[in-house]
C-alpha cells in the first residue's frame, strides 16, 4: 500500500532549481516533461521565462517532483466573473500564475500518494505570497490531455475548474483554474458530506 506524502511532509523540502541537482536521474512517465526539466528548465529561468520548483527528499537529495511556474492572466466569461466576483467588474482578465510543468517521479509515485496534489497545494502558497506585492487571484494550468488522459480527474479532485472562456474548440490541453483563496479543506468537506 501507498504511503501519503502528507504523513511524511518533513522528509521533503521545496527548493528553487539551480545547478547542482541531479536532474539527469529524474525519471517519469512523459518523455517531453523529462527533457524540459533536463534541457530547459534552468535556461527558462535565465530568461525570465519561468521559474521551476522541486521538491526534493531531505535524506537523499532525489528530485520527487517538479513544477515551473509562469506569470499569467485568465480570461473569464461574465458568468465565471460572478460566480468569483459578486459585484460588478469590468475588466475580463485576472491575474494569475501558471502551472506551466508538473511532473511526479515514477520511483517515488510508485512509493508515495498525493505528491501532485501537494505540488498544487505548494503552487496556491507560493501564488499566495506572490499576492502581498503584485496582485494574484488564480492558479492556471493547461491540463495536457495529450499525454494524460487521465489529468482531468486529478485536477477536478482538486478543485481545479474548467475555464468556459478557453475551452471552445478542439485542443491538445484544457484550460483550468484554481480559486487561490478557496479554502481546499471545505471543498473536501463538501465531498464527503
Amino acid at each position: 500500500m501507498k504511503k501519503s506524502i502528507g504523513d511524511y511532509i518533513d522528509n521533503f523540502s521545496l527548493v528553487n532549481l539551480t545547478q547542482g541537482y541531479r536532474i539527469e536521474e529524474f525519471q517519469c512517465s512523459i518523455a517531453e516533461y523529462k527533457s524540459f526539466l533536463k534541457e530547459q528548465a534552468l535556461e527558462f529561468q535565465e530568461l525570465n521565462i519561468s521559474r521551476t520548483f522541486l521538491l526534493i527528499n531531505k535524506m537523499n537529495a532525489d528530485i520527487v517532483a517538479y513544477m515551473a511556474l509562469v506569470s499569467d492572466s485568465i480570461r473569464l466569461s461574465i458568468d465565471e466573473r460572478t460566480t468569483h466576483f459578486p459585484e460588478k467588474i469590468m475588466f475580463p482578465n485576472f491575474p494569475a500564475i501558471k502551472i506551466g510543468k508538473l511532473a511526479v517521479s515514477s520511483i517515488y509515485q510508485q512509493e508515495y500518494k498525493g505528491i501532485g496534489s501537494l505540488m498544487i497545494e505548494l503552487a496556491r502558497g507560493i501564488a499566495q505570497e506572490v499576492d502581498d506585492s503584485v496582485a494574484c487571484k488564480f492558479i492556471t494550468v493547461d491540463e495536457d490531455i495529450e499525454n494524460d488522459e487521465h489529468v482531468t480527474d486529478f485536477y477536478y479532485k482538486n478543485n481545479v475548474v474548467l475555464n468556459e472562456e478557453f475551452n471552445k474548440g478542439k485542443r491538445r490541453t484544457i484550460s483550468m483554474r484554481l480559486n487561490i483563496f478557496d479554502d481546499p479543506q471545505a471543498a473536501v468537506q463538501e465531498d464527503t458530506a
